[in-house]
C-alpha cells in the first residue's frame, strides 16, 4: 500500500516539491486560524449584536459559500492561474475579516462570513488538487500528518488569540486580527509560487446552474433553522433536499462534473469515501456551533476558557492525525472504522455531560470526537483519491473539501433547526435543546460507521501504485 511508503516531513518541506507543500500548509493555516478565532468570538458577537437566533447562520453561511468557492476553483485556476487565484482569495479573506470586525448588525457580519467562506473554499480546493497532482499519492499520509501539525498550532493559537483579544479589548479586534494573517499568506504566496500564466484552453465553465441548486438547497436548510413554525420548517427542508438532489442529478449529466460519476453507487469506493467524509462533519457540526455558547452562557466560562475547551476536538484531531500518519495498511483498515465509532460515542457522551454540566466528562467527549476524526480522515482522503478513476482524479480531489463543507453546513443548519424546534434560545433557556442536537449528531454517526466498514473492505487491497507521478 501507498500508506506504507515512508516519506518524511523533511523531504516534503525541503525536497523538490517544497513549493507545493508550503503552499498547501499556508492555505490550510489561513483556514484553520480563521475557523478557531471566529468560533471563539462568535458567542460574544451574537450577544452584542442581539442575534442569538442567528447563531447557526454564522457557521452555516461560511460553510455553504465555501462550497461555492471550492466548486469554482478549477475554473478560476484554468482562467487566471494558480498564483492569481490564491492571491485574490487571500485578499478576499482579508476583506471578509474587516467586514466582520466593523459589522454594526448581524446581517453585515453574515455578509463578511460569506466573503470569507468563498475565499477559503477556493484555497482549500486548490490545496487538495495540488496535493494529488504535485505531491503524489504515496506522500499523502505524511502530508496529512504535516497538516495536522498546522491544525495543532491553529487549534492552540486560534482560541488563545481570539479569546485574549476579545477579553482585553473586543471580539471585533480578534476578528480583525485575521486580516493581517491573510495578508501574510498573500506575501508568502507571492514568494513561494511561480509566476505562471493561465491555461490557454480557459478550462471548464463555472457550474452556475448546479451551484444554484446545491447552494440554494443548503441555504434553504439555514432558513428552515430559523422558522418557528414546524410546518414551514418541514416544507423548507423537503424543498432543500429536493434542490440538492436536482443539483447532484444535473452534475451526473454534466460534461465537466463536480463529483465522480458513480457518486450514488455503493459499489464505487471513491464515492463511498466521499460520503463518509461528508457524514462525519455532518454528525459533529453541532459541537463547533453550540459548545462555545454553552460554555459561556450556561457554565460561566470566560471567552478564553470557552474557546479552549471548544478546541479540544481539534486538538484531538490534530495530535491523533500526527500519531497515525505513517502507519501501514493493516492499521489503516482498523482506523477507518474506529474513527466513526469514536466520533459517535463522543457525541452521545457529550450530550450526557452537557445536560449535567460535567466539564471533565465533556472534555473527554470532545477529545474523543476529535480523535475519531483524526485517526481516520487522512486514510479516508488518501484511499478516496487512490480508488478514483484516473480521469476523475482531479474531480475527486476537489470534491473532498466540497463534501466536508457540505456535510458541516447541513449539519450546522439541521442542528439549528433541532435546537430552535426545542425552544432555543427564547422558550427554553436550559441546555436541553443543545443536548438534543448532540444526541441527533450521535445518531447521524451510525451510517458513517456502516459505510466505513464497507469502505475499509473495498479499499484494503488497493495496489501500491502511485498514479499520476
Amino acid at each position: 500500500m501507498a500508506a506504507e511508503t515512508k516519506t518524511t516531513w523533511g523531504e516534503l518541506l525541503l525536497g523538490p516539491k517544497r513549493a507545493a507543500v508550503w503552499t498547501i500548509c499556508l492555505g490550510v493555516s489561513l483556514h484553520a486560524f480563521n475557523w478557531f478565532v471566529i468560533s471563539t468570538v462568535t458567542p460574544s458577537a451574537v450577544l452584542e449584536l442581539d442575534g442569538a437566533e442567528l447563531l447557526s447562520w454564522v457557521t452555516a453561511f461560511f460553510l455553504v459559500f465555501s462550497i461555492v468557492g471550492s466548486s469554482g476553483a478549477a475554473f478560476l485556476k484554468a482562467r487566471l492561474g494558480l498564483r492569481s487565484v490564491l492571491i485574490g482569495a487571500s485578499l478576499a479573506a482579508a476583506a471578509g475579516s474587516v467586514i466582520i470586525a466593523a459589522a454594526p448588525t448581524m446581517e453585515i457580519l453574515l455578509a463578511g462570513r460569506i466573503v470569507q467562506g468563498f475565499a477559503e473554499g477556493l484555497v482549500l480546493a486548490l490545496c487538495y488538487v495540488i496535493a494529488a497532482d504535485v505531491v503524489g499519492e504515496k506522500a499523502l499520509p505524511s502530508l496529512f500528518g504535516l497538516l495536522a501539525v498546522v491544525w495543532a498550532i491553529a487549534t492552540i493559537g486560534g482560541p488563545i488569540l481570539g479569546g485574549t483579544f476579545a477579553h482585553l479589548w473586543s471580539w471585533r479586534i480578534a476578528a480583525g486580527a485575521l486580516a493581517p494573517v491573510a495578508i501574510l499568506f498573500l506575501a508568502l504566496a507571492l514568494a513561494v509560487l511561480p509566476a505562471r500564466g493561465a491555461s490557454s484552453n480557459g478550462g471548464r465553465g463555472w457550474p452556475l446552474l448546479r451551484m444554484i441548486f446545491l447552494t440554494g438547497g443548503s441555504l434553504a436548510v439555514c432558513v428552515a433553522s430559523e422558522s418557528r413554525t414546524p410546518a414551514l420548517a418541514a416544507t423548507l427542508v423537503v424543498a432543500a433536499l429536493a434542490a440538492l438532489w436536482i443539483g447532484l442529478h444535473l452534475d451526473r449529466r454534466a460534461h465537466a462534473p463536480l463529483f465522480p460519476a458513480q457518486l450514488l453507487s455503493p459499489r464505487s469506493a471513491s464515492a463511498l469515501g466521499l460520503w463518509i467524509i461528508g457524514l462525519m462533519p455532518l454528525a459533529e457540526a453541532s459541537v463547533f456551533l453550540f459548545v462555545p455558547y454553552v460554555a459561556q452562557v450556561h457554565m460561566g466560562m470566560s471567552v478564553l476558557h470557552a474557546g479552549q475547551i471548544a478546541s479540544l476536538t481539534a486538538l484531538g484531531w490534530s495530535f491523533s492525525a500526527m500519531a497515525v500518519a505513517r502507519l501501514g495498511t493493516r492499521s489503516a483498515n482498523w482506523l477507518i472504522v474506529i474513527g466513526p465509532v469514536l466520533l459517535t460515542m463522543g457525541m452521545f457522551l457529550l450530550a450526557w455531560s452537557v445536560d449535567r454540566h460535567a466539564v471533565i466528562v465533556m472534555a473527554v467527549a470532545l477529545t474523543a470526537c476529535g480523535i475519531g476524526f483524526g485517526i481516520s480522515n487522512g486514510f479516508l482522503c488518501q484511499r478516496t483519491i487512490g480508488a478514483s478513476d484516473a480521469l476523475e482524479r482531479d474531480v475527486t480531489s476537489g470534491a473532498i473539501p466540497t463534501f466536508e463543507g457540505l456535510g458541516a453546513a447541513l449539519g450546522a443548519a439541521f442542528a439549528g433547526i433541532i435546537a430552535a424546534g426545542a425552544g432555543f434560545p427564547d422558550l427554553d433557556t436550559t441546555t436541553a435543546p443543545v443536548t438534543l442536537t448532540f444526541l441527533v449528531g450521535g445518531l447521524l454517526g451510525l451510517p458513517a460507521i456502516l459505510a466505513a466498514l464497507r469502505f475499509a473492505r473495498q479499499t484494503s487491497t488497493l495496489a501500491a501504485v502511485p498514479r499520476g507521478e
